[in-house]
């Protein structure tokens, strides 16, 4: 999960509840959660937070200032 901050700050959030060796639950479930909660504690903070899967680089999903927006797929550019 990428955060862009109106502030300027980026930041990267890695979930490690989904194809890491030292996750516990190995659920992509319970890792998509984990950043819904992060994305209502960051919320009017962030500008726009996108949700990837790491492996392939296709986005999942994107929200900005804490609400999901629909995702534009237009020739592989979002």
């Amino acid at each position: 999960m990428i955060v862009w901050f109106k502030d300027g700050n980026v930041r990267t959030f890695y979930s490690l509840d989904w194809k890491h060796k030292v996750s516990k639950t190995r659920d992509k479930t319970i890792g998509i959660e984990r950043f819904h909660k992060l994305i209502k504690k960051y919320g009017a903070l962030a500008g726009t937070i996108d949700i990837y899967e790491k492996e392939t680089g296709q986005l999942i999903s994107r929200f900005y200032e804490g609400i999901e927006k629909p995702i534009h797929d237009t020739n592989g550019i979002s």
